[in-house]
């Protein structure tokens, strides 16, 4: 008994408390209700910034995503023997400027490597250059025009949609026949359901149409689908041979895939005879080496936007302190009232920091609604992944709430402290 009626008046004080919190809140949003423009206006801040943080962040993921995927479509599995390598413009400039002297990369090269790999499952070359290819009155200008060997259908993510791969015959016999990309067979056939058969005019020479590659999409804006496939062979009869050529190697077991490489750059060291202290005069590009400058990109992309993000949010958060600040002068004889009444100190600074908060995080849920609707539409229209990450709606749900928490106290505060009487006298 003792102990049941020592515990009632806590209770009593507990249910007081959470009655008088609930009070102030229902105060705040009554308010928020009354003044929509007022609040509208207050919202907007909030809503860019959330907004921005939600669409930067999901676009620069997706595009992440979707450059991993693409890289990636080339296979783990893969890596290409170049004559320079482009990745060491950005990661080593006076190695990429050494690699300029490196001599060229030839089919006898590609053939020495396949004699004698003994981890690879595949190797082949390719080449390219951009020329315009013609059939009948329609031009397609700027095409990749890509020489390779057989080996390509196992190197490359290129599924088919109509006719065949080459053959080692038509590398053997130079065969003029070409497979081309999706938009290339669109443009240059354009009343053809099946363009398999027909023929085009490449730098004079006529080449038969034997395979159109399915549709690739995009990747990061660039079109996957305008590109003619010609035997490697062929490439060099009508733009010559002395074109440094790119040697690709799938590796048999992906476990081993290093020891594929080093097999391959010993093989290709003794090919060029090169003495043990000299460096490679070739370079071995991989997808791995693809995906760390593209994570560097994307880094740099979040470094530079986050200030730009944070800016937005800070304004957003000094419009609504403002705002609140105009509020606590126009609500000073609401304030005397409340305090008369009963209402403490801690009562009248949770009603204003409730409010600010509520506007604050409404800003946000409608910020990263319309964030997540203009990342939507984006990927609609591109070929971007869509894609949210839980982490970014926290962060832009708890940056709002801090924003709102932050500069509201001082309203709350200044609320707070204002004395009853000259409250109620305030007209």
């Amino acid at each position: 008994m003792p102990r049941t009626a020592a515990r009632t008046p806590r209770r009593r004080i507990g249910d007081a408390v959470i009655r008088a919190h609930l009070t102030g809140v229902g105060i705040a949003l009554a308010n928020l209700r009354s003044h929509k423009l007022r609040t509208f206006l207050t919202l907007l801040g909030n809503i860019v910034g959330t907004m921005s943080v939600i669409a930067v962040v999901s676009l620069i993921y997706g595009a992440d995503q979707y450059a991993r995927r693409k890289v990636l479509d080339e296979g783990t599995d893969v890596f290409t023997i170049v004559r320079v390598n482009p990745v060491n413009f950005l990661t080593d400039f006076d190695a990429f400027l050494e690699s300029l002297n490196n001599p060229e990369l030839t089919l006898e090269d590609r053939d020495w490597l396949a004699d004698r790999l003994t981890l690879a499952r595949a190797v082949g070359a390719s080449v390219e250059t951009a020329a315009d290819l013609r059939a009948g009155t329609a031009t397609y200008r700027g095409c990749q025009v890509r020489g390779k060997t057989e080996e390509y259908p196992l190197l490359e993510d290129l599924p088919l949609a109509r006719g065949r791969h080459l053959t080692p015959a038509d590398l053997r016999t130079s065969a003029e026949v070409a497979v081309l990309g999706w938009d290339v067979a669109r443009d240059l056939f354009p009343r053809s359901l099946d363009p398999v058969g027909k023929e085009f005019r490449l730098q004079g020479r006529h080449f038969t149409v034997v395979g159109v590659v399915a549709d690739k999409g995009t990747v990061l804006g660039s079109n996957q689908n305008t590109f003619a496939i010609v035997p490697i062979t062929s490439w060099q009869k009508v733009f010559g041979a002395r074109e440094s050529i790119d040697i690709k190697v799938a590796v048999a077991e992906l476990e081993r895939f290093e020891e594929a490489k080093d097999e391959a750059a010993f093989q290709m060291r003794v090919r060029h005879r090169l003495r043990p202290v000299v460096d490679d005069d070739f370079g071995i590009m991989t997808a791995d080496q693809l995906l760390q400058i593209w994570k560097g990109i994307a880094g740099a992309i979040y470094a530079a936007m986050t200030p730009l993000v944070g800016i937005s949010l800070v304004i957003g958060g000094i419009v609504l302190m403002n705002v609140m600040l105009v509020s606590v002068t126009e609500r000073t004889r609401e304030v005397g009232v409340r305090k008369a009444l009963g209402a403490t100190r801690r009562n009248i600074a949770g009603q204003f920091l409730v409010e600010a908060v509520t506007l604050s995080l409404t800003g946000g849920m409608v910020g990263i609604l319309i964030g997540g609707g203009i990342t939507w539409l984006i990927c609609a229209i591109s070929d971007l992944n869509f894609a949210i990450p839980l982490w970014s709606v926290g962060l832009g749900l708890g940056s709002t709430f801090l924003i709102g928490a932050f500069f509201g106290a001082w309203p709350a505060w200044k609320a707070a402290g204002l004395d009853p009487v000259e409250a109620l006298r305030h007209e």
